[in-house]
């Protein structure tokens, strides 16, 4: 009906005047739609409803009701290892995971090996989206226990950082060398610490992705309050998975993060400095590994396949795709991750790795500790990506490690992540090792630092003893003296 009237309309006008307005109505079209598909639903969150719509248009068959049921009953007790078969009726269905076996046995040598009272470790290629391992270790057995990968009862911590960083970077005015002052130490949140209107002389400043690095509090609390909202937070931490479905195949598991109350609360949440926020290990790599791909989540997939006793295909498993960030915003985020590396607080770990693993790789991390969850202890958290620099070899791994200390340390999380990077390097996809030094990524307050040190440096006196006017006439008589004792000695 619209195109006969527009025909018409075309018929009865000039055809040069038909012209203009046809170009200039395929321009908004093509346009619009254009910058609909550019923003990627930045805004959205990706509820339930959603992940049904976008998995039928990325071609995925929706998981039909007694799998999906089956898939709840088996998992949610999955215990020691991770179940071969489904019971779906009288018929056993076939699981088909995307771990691959080598890196799975060394991370769980690795775990057993040290101990931890509880450690996970969730490994997701970026460019599949594919789960490489998965694997929870219970220190007091030392037996295996997956159920800590999957669960959802562990305070996030520092890792939100991630988030708000996101936020303030790409829809605020705050930038990586935005400057904030703070007092006290930056591993608290009290509320003295959030009052500008009491500043005094022992405040110190920190450039934003300094604060990122060294995963300060304050300063993540003072920049939500003055420049975000509660529901914004929240908006963002959705895009990245919180409250919703991210694992197709598992619908129980799902991280959680409220709402703020009041400025003080808010600081909380953008801080992590609080034990409401949950997550998984598996939803801790995925998070490095939006960062990874350049602002795009693909959705981590652990199961590919369910096959009957036939070898028929009962559904397959397709990551679903969208963007969280804008691939800038995500570039900054990489280089702050890496300055986590280089210079904050996982430098001590990484200061030992391979100079040849440095030099092939871009890596990059955030740090978390807190005391809370379940099971309960102290977690040190540690959520990182490893990509080649030479692109034809992928967009390599993004990597969560977490540890659960009950009454003493064992191992750092940054230690172990280092370990399994440099194994998977260098035993299941091999990077060419060059001891060539190459450039880091190195911050602008850095490099200002390191300017005004060599300044210093430059404008520091000579190190000549300074004698004085007196003394200087003492000596030069005794030389005198000295002299006229030569002359009259005869030989």
């Amino acid at each position: 009906m619209v195109t006969k009237t527009w025909i018409s309309l075309v018929k009865k006008t000039n055809s040069k005047f038909a012209l203009v307005v046809t170009t200039a109505f395929l321009t908004l079209f093509v346009g619009g739609t254009a910058f609909n598909i550019f923003q990627g639903k930045f805004g959205q969150k990706l509820n339930a409803a959603e992940v049904e719509k976008e998995a039928k248009a990325s071609g995925l068959t929706p998981l039909p009701d007694d799998l999906r049921l089956s898939i709840d009953r088996t998992f949610k007790q999955v215990g020691a290892d991770w179940p071969q078969t489904l019971d779906v009726g009288k018929k056993k269905v076939k699981i088909e995971y995307a771990f691959n076996p080598q890196l799975d046995a060394y991370i769980k040598k690795l775990l057993k090996s040290y101990r931890s009272d509880y450690a996970t470790v969730a490994v997701i290629d970026n460019e599949t989206g594919e789960v490489l391992a998965a694997v929870g270790v219970e220190g007091k057995t030392n037996n295996i226990d997956n159920n800590l990968v999957l669960a959802s009862t562990h305070p996030s911590a520092s890792l939100i950082k991630m988030v708000t960083a996101a936020e303030l970077l790409q829809n605020t005015k705050v930038t990586r060398e935005t400057s904030f002052d703070f007092r006290g130490r930056s591993t608290t949140l009290f509320k003295y610490q959030l009052d500008e209107s009491k500043s005094n002389r022992w405040d110190k400043s920190q450039t934003f992705e300094t604060a990122f690095a060294k995963s300060n509090n304050v300063i993540f609390g003072k920049a939500a309050i003055q420049n975000i909202s509660s529901e914004k937070l929240v908006r963002m931490a959705e895009n990245f998975g919180f409250n919703q479905q991210f694992l197709p195949e598992f619908d129980f598991v799902q991280s959680h993060i409220g709402t703020a109350a009041d400025d003080y609360h808010l600081a909380e949440l953008a801080s992590g400095f609080n034990d409401q926020t949950v997550i998984s290990p598996i939803h801790g790599a995925m998070m490095a590994s939006i960062i990874a791909n350049n602002g795009m989540m693909k959705s981590p997939k652990m199961i590919t396949k369910l096959v009957d006793a036939s070898g028929e295909t009962l559904w397959e498993n397709n990551s679903i795709e969208k963007r969280v960030l804008s691939a800038e915003t995500a570039r900054q985020m990489q280089e702050m991750m890496g300055m986590t590396i280089d210079g904050g607080t996982a430098r001590k770990s990484f200061r030992k790795m391979n100079n040849g693993y440095k030099n092939a790789l871009d890596i990059g991390g955030k740090t978390g500790s807190i005391t809370g969850g379940k099971p309960f202890g102290k977690r040190d958290w540690f959520s990182a990506f490893a990509i080649p620099r030479d692109q034809e070899r992928g967009k390599g791994i993004s990597i969560s490690v977490m540890n659960v200390n009950v009454k003493r340390w064992h191992v750092k999380s940054t230690m172990l992540a280092k370990n399994i990077i440099e194994y998977y390097y260098n035993n299941v996809k091999p990077v060419p090792i060059t001891m060539v030094k190459m450039p880091r990524m190195v911050s602008e307050n850095k490099r200002r630092k390191a300017k005004v040190y060599k300044r210093s440096i430059a404008s520091r006196p000579s190190k000549k003893k300074i004698v004085s006017g007196k003394k200087r006439s003492a000596i030069k008589k005794e030389i005198g003296k000295r002299n006229e004792r030569k002359s009259n000695t005869t030989i």
